[in-house]
């Protein structure tokens, strides 16, 4: 590995006059490691992983398609960003887990672009406070503002297109991080505004000529970009809007037309089959679909009219074994269902299951992770005080990893309570089979181990009020 990373250093010399290269490299130093590794993903699938050495340093030799380059992910657990790699480049970087997004720097041939990536996904969070005060504004003016805020970064846009040598997909890269962030807010902006104004939710909002003009140029099978986040995020936003619009249009309803009910996603999904052709991207519509609607819906008939509509229009959905698996989880944890046996491992190293620790108790679930320690923290405070109030009831921690020792180290120097706190041995058959979508998440059981809700949140009046019932 020492010498791999010495030869990464001269690359740059050897490879740029290579015009038909498609090998490249991708290596860097990850100070702070959470995880031993780091896993490179094309599109969404996994491609390779590198072991961090001795000295926290990997690097991974890639063979890519064309030189023309590729879209790559690199994830080191729980964090993951972007990397734009073209034939010749050796682009090394440098991150700090305690500060994943904001410590990220690129060196090495091929940086350039790759540092203004970062910078454009840095500075839309950094907007994101700032724009939330301009859907007050009026439709012309919120334009205004937040055209000005794009023209700044199409400057820097065409600077880098100058000064840089892009392949034409590195283009389209680079100008989705600056495009599509700014038609989201556009897709979300009559949303907004008549939230803010209190306005009625049924009357649109009175646009000005022009302000959907973006929609012309949105390639709606943009392969590409299908799994690159802002030009996703916007796809959501933007069949949002359209299934909104059409729900209100089109299903008359004597309460409000809403983005929670299965006519609205049935809606949804329609038309992301009517306008995405691109078999990735419409799947990953698909999913996405699925997972926002089951997780708002426990309604059983509803959820059988969604799933049956989702295999009318997508039954070959790359995803389908996963969002089958939710609506099995999501029915298995109905109210009166019985608790699922899920394996764990009490403080003590002892496995155990979740039955078990439910057994002939009124009990709370909770969930929390070492990665989220302001969180950890919060959790527990907050469940020792309920504890105190409520002390008929069990109250059961699970943590979502999977390290034992690392665990029992967070427990003792963060001075969490040691009772009835678990860990869990597959972290995945927990998330899933709990449908843990929050870290807010809890599940009430009964003392027979039957679900009295499993679907409510630890701050809802609805899980005091059961709470209050079971004492």
């Amino acid at each position: 590995m020492r010498n791999l990373l010495r030869a990464f250093l001269v690359l740059p010399f050897i490879s740029c006059d290579n015009s038909k290269n498609t090998i490249a490299y991708f290596g860097g130093e990850v100070i702070n490691p959470r995880d031993s590794v780091v896993i490179l993903y094309r599109d969404d699938e996994p491609i390779d992983t590198a072991q961090l050495n001795s000295e926290n340093r990997f690097l991974f030799r890639i063979k890519l398609r064309d030189k023309k380059g590729d879209l790559f992910k690199f994830r080191h657990f729980p964090e993951h960003q972007y990397v734009f790699i073209q034939g010749g480049d050796s682009v090394l970087a440098r991150v700090n887990t305690l500060n994943f997004d904001e410590s990220l720097v690129f060196s090495g041939k091929g940086a350039e672009k790759n540092n203004f990536l970062i910078e454009m996904y840095l500075l839309d969070e950094d907007e994101q406070k700032l724009i939330y005060s301009y859907y007050n504004l009026e439709p012309v003016h919120f334009s205004r503002k937040i055209d000005s805020l794009r023209q700044m970064k199409m400057e820097q846009y065409e600077h880098l297109i100058v000064t840089q040598h892009l392949s034409g997909p590195a283009k389209n890269v680079a100008r989705a991080s600056i495009d599509y962030p700014n038609y989201r807010y556009r897709e979300f902006y009559p949303y907004m505004y008549k939230k803010l104004k209190n306005t009625d939710r049924k009357k649109p909002v009175n646009m000005p000529e022009g302000f959907y003009a973006f929609r012309d140029n949105v390639n709606y099978n943009d392969k590409e970009l299908r799994f690159y986040k802002p030009y996703f995020d916007f796809m959501v936003y933007h069949f949002n809007g359209l299934a909104y619009s059409k729900c209100v249009d089109e299903c008359p309803r004597k309460e409000d037309s809403n983005e929670n009910s299965v006519h609205y996603y049935i809606h949804k999904l329609k038309l992301i089959d009517n306008k995405v052709d691109e078999k990735g991207l419409k799947d990953y519509l698909f999913r996405n679909t699925a997972y926002t609607y089951y997780l708002e819906d426990q309604d059983e008939a509803n959820n059988k009219l969604f799933m049956d509509k989702f295999l009318e229009l997508d039954g070959d959905n790359k995803y389908l074994d996963e969002v089958q698996s939710l609506y099995t989880n999501i029915r298995n944890l109905q109210k009166g269902a019985h608790v699922p046996s899920l394996q764990l491992v009490d403080i003590s190293g002892h496995h155990t299951n979740l039955d078990d620790v439910c057994h002939n108790k009124n009990t709370v679930v909770y969930f929390w992770t070492l990665f989220q320690k302001g969180h950890s923290k919060y959790i527990n405070k907050y469940i020792m005080a309920l504890q105190k109030e409520y002390p008929a009831v069990n109250f059961v921690g699970i943590c979502l990893n999977e390290n034992y020792e690392d665990w029992i180290e967070t427990i003792a120097i963060n001075n969490l309570r040691k009772e009835q706190q678990y860990l869990s041995l597959k972290r995945d058959k927990i998330s899933k089979g709990l449908t843990v979508n929050n870290l807010n998440k809890v599940i009430l059981v009964d003392n027979k181990s039957t679900i009295i809700n499993a679907f409510t949140y630890i701050q809802s009046p609805e899980f005091h009020d059961i709470l209050r019932s079971m004492n």
